[in-house]
């Protein structure tokens, strides 16, 4: 890391903290429609693409949505360059920090193909490749490869296993970032921290619907039973105490985007 140039890494510092503001902001509005929903005041459940066709549709959306897609594709840049250098933890080469770089590797993906369809829709165009949300069609992609059953398994156990340690980082207090001390006081990250924990809950148990979407996917071989976030969220309001059960996720959603918000603001962002 040290023949970086000082100035990439302050340009990949910029790109973490306008990824962190944009990945807030989606969050947020994904929260609050749904915590709307709950309540029977209007609002809708959806996922990241969903939420970007809600911003384009608000005065100067287009203009909000070239943001959003900038700062999505900085995210995108940040968890490539965790990928191959994993500035956190620098110099660990063990199993466990291989498999957290293939998370970020994923994460990088995602978020690229996110900030893509937000430039496409900030351009005025739409329709053609699928979205982030589409989750049926690729799972019917991959349904479609060779032991694409097998596929859509192993990928409904990395997606339910991610949402489970997401609840287990949100119990124990270990997906919370480093924070500037200086620029946030004691209470405010104590109210971050808190609303880290909430929102890394609400997120597992979210990615936990989505897991087993595709594990009904690979058991009926029918890439229509499988669902992202907005989905999930969907599946949340069709159930008993729909209200309680889809306010308090989409509450914990909401949270997690102030987080991110945060994030942009104090976070400690080391790049080496």
């Amino acid at each position: 890391m040290t023949d970086v140039p000082l100035s990439a890494r302050r340009w990949v510092e910029r790109a973490a903290r306008a990824g962190y503001a944009a990945k807030g902001v989606v969050y947020l509005i994904i929260g609050v429609l749904a915590v709307q929903a709950a309540a029977g005041a209007g609002g809708r459940t959806t996922g990241t693409s969903g939420v970007l066709h809600v911003i384009v549709r608000q005065p100067a959306g287009r203009w909000l949505l070239a943001l959003a897609a900038i700062g999505l594709a900085g995210y995108a840049a940040w968890r490539a360059w965790c990928a191959a250098f994993d500035p956190m933890h620098p110099g660990r080469r063990d199993l466990k920090r291989a498999a957290v770089r293939v998370g970020y590797l994923l994460s990088a993906i995602v978020h690229g193909a996110l900030a893509r369809e937000a430039a496409r829709l900030a351009l005025g165009r739409s329709g053609g490749a699928a979205g982030v949300d589409d989750a049926d069609r690729w799972t019917g992609r991959l349904l479609a490869a060779p032991f694409g059953p097998w596929l859509v398994a192993i990928a409904a156990a990395g997606v339910a296993g991610y949402g489970v340690a997401q609840i287990v980082k949100g119990i124990r207090g270990r997906g919370v970032q480093p924070m500037d001390g200086t620029g946030a006081g004691t209470e405010v990250r104590q109210g971050l921290e808190r609303a880290a924990r909430v929102g890394h809950i609400a997120r597992g148990l979210v990615f936990g619907i989505m897991g087993w979407f595709l594990a009904r996917a690979a058991l009926r071989h029918d890439p229509s039973e499988a669902g992202g976030l907005g989905e999930a969220l969907e599946e949340l309001a069709g159930q008993p105490y729909a209200p309680v059960l889809l306010g308090g996720v989409a509450l914990g959603l909401a949270a997690y985007g102030a987080y991110q918000l945060a994030l942009a603001r104090w976070a400690v962002v080391r790049t080496g």
